[in-house]
C-alpha cells in the first residue's frame, strides 16, 4: 500500500498539477495536524463547499475529481453565486489511522468560522471515503469523540452531499457480489481497504467509521446539523444495496434527505463524465447543480 500512495503522489502535489493547468494561483490555508485547505479560485467566504476526497482514506484524491467540482462552480458563478470551493488535504491510513481524518476535518471547519463563515454559507461535500467523513463530522457533533475537538454549531450546515458513500467497509453480500463484474471498483479490493483501515479501531468506534452500523436513532437530532442532504448510489456499484439501506434510514430520522439511485451507474459515476475533452453531463449532474444552488442565498 505504501508503494502505490508513494506511486500516486499526495492531494497536494494533484491539486498543483491541476492548478498549474488551469492558470490559477495556488491558494493554501495550513490547518495544522498536517493537513490544509486547498482553494480552487479565490478565497472566497461569502459561500462555501468544503469538499472531503474519497480513495478509501488510503489514495490521494484522485486527478479527475477536480474537474468536476471545477464544472459546479462555475455554474454557481454563471447563476450570480460565486462559491469557494476548499478541498481538505487529510492524513492517510495507515500513517494515520482513526480519528486524525476526523480531527483534521473538524480543524477544517473551524478555520472556515474563523474566517467569518456562517455554517448556514457552507455546504459540505463528500465522495466514497470523504462522504463517510461528512458522516463520520454529523456523528461527531452529535456523539463528541474524546480527544477530537468539540464542533459546536450556531445554525445547521445549508447542506450535504455524501457521492457514493463508504458507509459500510466490512459489506459481503447484496450487491457486493452481484455488482463485482460491472462497478469500477470490486468486491475484493473494498474488502482488502476495508480491513486496512478497520485494523486496530476499537469496537465502540464503529457506528462513527461504519454508520450503515450506527443504531436506528444515532442521527435522530441530524437537522439541528444540516438542512438538507442529498445522497446517490450506482444502480451498477458495488456498495449499492448498503447505501440504500442507510439512506433509507437517515430519511427516517431527517424530514429532508433525497436519495437518488442512477440507472446503470458505477461508483462515484458523475466524475467519469469529465474524464474526457468534451465535458458530458450524466443524469445527476443536474440534480447535484440544483441542490447546491438552492443550499446558497
Amino acid at each position: 500500500m505504501k508503494q502505490l500512495q508513494w506511486e500516486l503522489g499526495d492531494t497536494l502535489g494533484v491539486y498543483k498539477d491541476y492548478m498549474k493547468k488551469q492558470k490559477l494561483p495556488l491558494v493554501i490555508d495550513e490547518l495544522g495536524e498536517n493537513s490544509r485547505l486547498l482553494w480552487i479560485g479565490e478565497r472566497r467566504t461569502n459561500r462555501v463547499i468544503l469538499y472531503f476526497h474519497g480513495g478509501a482514506f488510503l489514495l490521494p484524491a484522485q486527478f479527475f475529481v477536480l474537474p468536476f467540482w471545477r464544472y459546479v462552480q462555475r455554474e454557481l458563478e454563471e447563476e450570480g453565486k460565486e462559491t469557494g470551493f476548499a478541498i481538505l488535504q487529510y492524513s492517510l491510513v495507515p500513517t494515520a489511522t482513526f480519528p486524525t481524518q476526523l480531527k483534521q476535518a473538524v480543524l477544517a471547519v473551524q478555520r472556515l468560522f474563523s474566517m467569518g463563515v456562517k455554517p448556514q454559507n457552507i455546504q459540505l461535500t463528500g465522495d466514497s471515503a470523504g462522504g463517510n467523513l461528512v458522516l463520520q463530522l454529523f456523528s461527531h457533533i452529535l456523539h463528541p469523540v474524546p480527544d477530537v475537538p468539540r464542533l459546536t454549531l450556531t445554525a445547521p450546515f445549508s447542506g450535504a452531499y455524501p457521492m457514493s458513500p463508504w458507509v459500510s467497509l466490512t459489506g459481503k453480500t447484496g450487491s457486493m457480489i452481484t455488482n463485482d463484474d460491472s462497478d469500477v471498483i470490486g468486491f475484493e479490493t473494498l474488502t482488502y481497504w476495508g480491513r486496512i483501515v478497520l485494523d486496530g479501531i476499537p469496537g465502540k468506534y464503529r457506528p462513527y467509521i461504519e454508520p450503515y452500523y450506527a443504531s436506528e436513532d444515532w442521527f435522530a437530532k441530524l437537522s439541528t446539523v444540516v438542512q438538507r442532504v442529498l445522497i446517490t448510489a450506482g444502480d451498477a456499484e458495488c456498495l449499492r444495496d448498503e447505501i440504500v439501506v442507510f439512506a433509507d434510514r437517515l430519511g427516517k430520522q431527517h424530514p429532508k434527505v433525497q436519495f437518488v439511485v442512477q440507472k446503470h451507474g458505477v461508483h462515484n459515476d458523475p466524475y467519469f463524465d469529465f474524464l474526457w475533452p468534451e465535458k458530458i453531463k450524466g443524469e445527476l449532474t443536474p440534480l447535484i447543480l440544483d441542490f447546491f444552488l438552492s443550499g446558497f442565498k
